[in-house]
């Protein structure tokens, strides 16, 4: 009896296979469908399947205890639909007290597996692994004496890369860091992820920014060519790698970069009188956008985020002839869907998505201590014990008219804290 019922579903006509693929929204089920025999597998791939937008990973309040020698640890997140109903995304690898950092297009999910260090990409498509920095030698001035300083361990905050990180093609990384065993740490570094699928990269880094010491960086984003970096006072460093080459030792490399310095003016109504969030880099239709994120003042709600503003990068001559850059405030978006995130946020248009029950509007997530190096370093069971915050996430959609509005639509409100991780984005 078994076998025959077996038989009923191996024998399932093409067309309907393709049908049933084409309804699971979860590229994770799509990918388990293909494993159950080779019928399956053929009549699953065939098809084009719809372009996906971006789902959220939310992290378990707490992790699992270490595991016995002979059983994994394994942690569970859930992929949320825009009308907020949730979607067990099941993760085979053990990834138990990991700290996801970023992701990028094609499944690839950013973590460090001790917190503050053992750094990763897994693909949940492939289930495939490659290294990511651990350690940075860093480049001092000339005033500091110059040359290239021994290596010193980092905590990635955020990262992007130039292009898919698959193994065998150029790509390069670039991140946002800081280190939990000094204070003297570069904030950024750049690495070839071309010996990644076997040991982790030789990254380098600068221990001054074009931005100056008294500035933050806040995000990355890989725009026409170039690695830009947002700081805290809303100026943008541009770095163009012509060349990243590890030597044959592994402990630095050969570093071609050009570095600008862009100071922005912001032009616009008043900013808003509330403290400011966070800031995201944001490429939409080949623009650059700037997102700022604002705390909300309801006192229901405070202090998780109560409301956004988008700014475009713009460039006009002054009357000496000097290029001029300025941040220009956009009152509409005009149709896009904006997910964003340190190193992982992007844009569509929803006319891209006929159907959709995605609609246009701001959606983030609870990063509110992603980059807090020294809570990172605390224990999960141990007080004072390390708690990510994962109950300010949603949707904020602006309502043309005067003053304009913002409505928010939140998710997993009553979800507090996670021991191991914030939320994050999922691009599959």
């Amino acid at each position: 009896m078994a076998e025959s019922a077996f038989r009923l579903w191996k024998d399932l006509h093409g067309d309907l296979l393709t049908e049933i693929a084409r309804r699971l929204p979860c590229p994770v089920d799509r990918r388990n469908m293909l494993m159950v025999c080779h019928d399956w597998w053929l009549g699953v791939r065939q098809p084009q399947l719809p372009r996906q937008l971006p789902w959220l990973l939310l992290p378990e309040t707490t992790t699992s205890p270490v595991p016995s020698p002979c059983r994994m640890r394994r942690v569970s997140f859930y992929c949320v639909i825009s009308n907020g109903e949730t979607h067990n995304l099941r993760i085979g690898e053990d990834t138990g007290n990991s700290r996801f950092f970023g992701c990028y297009d094609g499944g690839w999910l950013m973590l460090a597996r001790g917190q503050t260090n053992g750094h990763m990409l897994l693909n949940l498509h492939k289930d495939q692994r490659l290294f990511l920095p651990n350690h940075v030698y860093c480049v001092a001035s000339v005033a500091m004496g110059g040359g290239v300083r021994a290596a010193m361990s980092i905590s990635i905050l955020a990262a992007t890369f130039s292009s898919p990180p698959e193994r065998d093609t150029p790509c390069f990384g670039a991140a946002i860091i800081d280190s939990p065993c000094s204070t003297r740490c570069p904030q950024l570094a750049f690495w070839s992820m071309e010996v990644a699928n076997v040991r982790p990269p030789a990254a380098m880094g600068f221990m001054e920014t074009l931005c100056g010491s008294s500035s933050r960086l806040e995000d990355v984003i890989h725009h026409k060519g170039a690695f830009h970096f947002l700081s805290n006072l809303e100026h943008v460093v541009v770095y163009d790698i012509s060349k990243l080459k590890e030597n044959e030792r592994g402990t630095g490399a050969c570093l071609g970069i050009n570095a600008h310095h862009y100071e922005y003016l912001v032009q616009g109504g008043p900013r808003s009188s509330r403290s400011i969030r966070g800031r995201y880099l944001v490429e939409s239709d080949g623009e650059l956008l700037m997102v700022v994120r604002f705390v909300g003042d309801h006192p229901r709600w405070s202090p998780h985020t109560g409301g956004f503003q988008v700014y475009q990068a713009t460039q006009s001559l002054t009357g000496a002839g000097l290029v001029q850059h300025a941040w220009t405030e956009l009152h509409s978006l005009d149709g896009r869907m904006m997910f964003v995130g340190r190193g992982c946020s992007r844009s569509y248009n929803v006319a891209d998505f006929p159907g959709s029950s995605f609609g246009e509007g701001i959606y983030f997530f609870d990063d509110r201590n992603s980059n807090d190096i020294a809570m990172m370093s605390l224990y999960a069971h141990v007080t004072p014990r390390r708690r990510y915050t994962t109950s300010d996430n949603g949707r904020c959609r602006w309502v043309e008219g005067e003053p304009r509005v913002q409505v928010f639509r939140r998710w997993f409100t009553r979800k507090k804290f996670s021991d191991y991780s914030n939320p994050m984005w999922f691009l599959p």
